[in-house]
């Protein structure tokens, strides 16, 4: 195992500074095809299973984070543009041979039903009248109902888009620019999220996002600044976790709160 050179402060001995830019001395010199790949794919999150490569980002990266405010429209699951692809041989979590994601425990998906599942669960996150914690509760409730589903129900991709026609609205709500902002943060870690195949089934997907808003939540305590809370939530969730053994932690606490219920 190799390790980049961190100076006295933390910081990369290859970044240079100079006034208000900030460089990469490897990009500079030798282009980026030569960067390291943690560096040549960051801010990138990247899954690739039987669908293709599905790209989200990690909002540690300021300017990822950033994006999150800006406002231009609703929020849809969409083709990937050059600039986030063309890095060289994208790198992540291969799923390709691996089962689709479980609806529950013991039942598996098709993709196609799990992909109606995501747009609607990003659609559901992101609604304009509802909060962080209004969407995410009325997505615990679809959920929660779709993983009930039976073969004698019918085909479960027409079963997951019925669920999400007939929900209930999340209770309406004033919604500022920062409270959208976190919707769309918790979109991001819905869509192409590696939990999806390395827990048991879409409660832990959903329990996982609640885990999410958590750290935000106590993160934002610190400062009330909802960017750099975004920031400092990703740098814990995204870089300083490890996924499979953050699946096998939530996959424990739903079981126990099924067992309860």
């Amino acid at each position: 195992m190799s390790f980049a050179a961190r100076g006295a402060d933390g910081s990369c001995v290859f970044l240079e500074t100079g006034g208000a830019s900030i460089h990469c001395g490897i990009h500079r010199a030798a282009g980026q095809d030569v960067l390291p790949v943690a560096c040549r794919m960051f801010p990138r999150v990247a899954l690739h299973d039987a669908r293709g490569w599905t790209i989200t980002l990690s909002h540690f990266c300021p300017t990822a984070a950033s994006l999150l405010f800006e406002e231009d429209g609703p929020v849809h699951i969409c083709e990937a543009p050059p600039a986030l692809t063309d890095v060289g041989p994208l790198e992540g979590l291969d799923a390709t041979d691996a089962i689709p994601p479980l609806l529950r425990e013991g039942v598996l998906m098709d993709l196609d039903s799990f992909s109606e599942w995501e747009s609607g669960a990003v659609r559901v996150l992101t609604a304009p009248d509802a909060s962080p914690y209004t969407a995410l509760a009325r997505l615990e409730l679809i959920t929660d109902e779709l993983t009930e589903w039976t073969p004698d129900a019918g085909e479960l991709c027409e079963h997951v888009r019925s669920a999400f026609l007939s929900a209930a609205p999340a209770v309406a709500c004033a919604t500022t620019r920062e409270s959208r902002a976190v919707q769309r943060w918790l979109a991001a870690h819905l869509f192409g999220n590696w939990i999806a195949y390395q827990g048991r089934g879409l409660r832990t997907i959903v329990r996982y996002l609640r885990t999410c808003l958590d750290v935000f939540t106590v993160e934002l305590s610190r400062d009330g600044n909802t960017l750099d809370a975004i920031r400092r939530s990703d740098y814990l969730i995204v870089h300083e976790s490890d996924s499979q053994q953050l699946a096998a932690a939530i996959d424990a606490l739903v079981r126990r709160s099924s067992t309860r219920s």
